[in-house]
């Protein structure tokens, strides 16, 4: 069965293939160069009783723009702006764009005011917020027109455990800029064929020919077959033509930011290299969490009285809940919220929280969707029990049952648990088995690929989470 021929990819194709490679800084310059200049034609065009000097050495101008500029990129982080996945999206870029620059001109106002002991001019603010708007945004928008005819070929080399899961989530569009051309299978009895609506193109001696034909840039190996001989041979062949080669697993990480528990083996973990588990890393993780843990103690322990003492005036009961979780290693540890259930919530027994869960107080669902409620956890992190950064920890009658249920689900254990995580940023408050499992291919993403960098930018995601009001 002969390959089709398909044209080659145009001029906006390639563009869009050059934005999406566009590395995060680079970004990050353009919202800098926008703002300086946005706010240096402001203070030209509106303020016109400012002296008649030159604006660039106007010094105190450039400490707002430099507040301003740190604060967009802070706040572009917070909100996701400079996500891959945002320039595939408008409604993303034109709500993201918009959160950054009132939350960044918030946090400016804030530090002008108060560290610089100077202000900037109501109508340069204006102008700048509105310039920012338009040419940030419309940035975006022109690269997301540009990004939107992306379409990288990609040939399926076998049919493994993981693959209808693959082929429904490219189907489904969960993973743009992808064009599945086909499956190339050693098995004959396939060819001519179909896999859930995709083409089995042929055999593995016509796979160059597919490539060439196709201009497939990826090859995606399925699980099982990469330990054949002749599948290796074929995959080989693809690279030297320039093709990247990957497995289905390494595919869903990339493509999803989680790792398809299902369709894993231990041979997962053992080839994964995790780097939790090395000593020098554990130190600087340990570091970083009691300096990250003692500036959260010193900005909200003040108002931590006001908190006890609305929970103590709802209904009479304690300001804090403890309860036994599992931490690193299986080990068992007390972990301390402000309570915001009922007094006698547990009184039949513990069950999973819900969505408008009956049994949270009025004053505790705010808690809640503030994260608020999370805070004595900060102690627990001094302890040593917890970091910033890790899987949700479980109670251990809630461990036993999913543990049964969910392959692998003892390896969260394998780092602390966190007062935030991967998980708890991309996947909703899990009321569910399949909302367990879900956030455990989240929380096994992150044990494989934990980095400062990468807490970082969750810890700045759950703060935007919590300035928006998401949970």
């Amino acid at each position: 069965m002969s390959a089709p021929r398909v044209s080659r990819p145009s001029w906006r194709a390639l563009l869009g293939r050059c934005l999406l490679n566009v590395a995060t800084p680079a970004w990050m310059a353009v919202d800098l160069f926008i703002v300086f200049a946005g706010t240096l034609m402001g203070q030209r065009a509106f303020v016109w009783w400012h002296p008649n000097t030159s604006l660039l050495i106007d010094y105190k101008l450039w400490l707002v723009n430099l507040a301003l500029g740190c604060s967009v990129v802070l706040a572009g982080m917070m909100f996701g702006l400079y996500e891959r996945n945002t320039l595939w999206h408008r409604g993303r870029i034109v709500a993201r764009g918009l959160l950054t620059i009132l939350f960044a001109m918030v946090a400016t106002f804030i530090c002008v005011q108060v560290f610089m002991y100077s202000e900037i001019s109501r109508r340069t603010a204006a102008f700048a917020i509105i310039f920012y708007l338009a040419a940030a945004t419309g940035v975006r928008l022109l690269a997301h027109r540009a990004v939107r005819h992306v379409h990288h070929g990609l040939l399926l080399l076998g049919h493994g455990t993981a693959t209808s899961l693959l082929l429904r989530a490219i189907q489904h569009g969960r993973v743009p800029g992808y064009r599945l051309h086909g499956v190339v299978s050693h098995a004959p009895d396939r060819h001519g064929k179909s896999i859930r609506g995709i083409p089995v193109l042929g055999g593995l001696q016509s796979l160059p020919q597919f490539v060439s034909d196709l201009h497939v840039n990826e090859i995606i190996l399925a699980e099982g077959t990469q330990h054949l001989a002749e599948y290796q041979a074929a995959a080989l062949a693809c690279l030297r033509m320039g093709c990247r080669v990957t497995t289905e697993t390494t595919f869903f990480e990339a493509a999803f930011g989680e790792v398809p528990v299902a369709h894993i083996t231990p041979s997962w973990f053992l080839s994964a290299d995790l780097r939790g588990q090395r000593e020098e890393h554990a130190t600087i993780k340990r570091v970083f969490d009691i300096c990250c843990a003692m500036i959260g103690l010193a900005l909200t322990l003040p108002f931590w009285p006001l908190i006890a003492l609305i929970i103590r005036l709802q209904d009479g009961g304690p300001a804090f809940y403890s309860q036994q979780r599992i931490g690193h290693g299986g080990r068992v540890f007390t972990l301390h919220k402000f309570r915001t259930m009922s007094a006698d919530a547990e009184r039949n027994g513990c069950t999973w929280a819900v969505s408008n869960d009956p049994r949270v107080t009025t004053f505790g669902r705010w808690l809640r969707l503030s994260r608020l409620d999370e805070l004595p956890q900060l102690w627990n992190i001094l302890r040593g029990d917890m970091s910033m950064v890790g899987p949700r920890p479980e109670r251990p009658d809630v461990v036993d049952v999913l543990s049964n249920a969910i392959p692998y689900y003892q390896e969260r254990h394998l780092i602390k648990p966190g007062l935030t995580g991967w998980a708890q940023i991309n996947y909703r408050y899990g009321s569910s088995i399949g909302d367990a499992r879900r956030k455990l291919q989240y929380d096994l993403y992150y044990i494989k690929h934990i980095s400062l960098e990468l807490d970082l930018i969750i810890l700045l995601r759950t703060f935007g989470t919590f300035l928006s009001g998401a949970r």
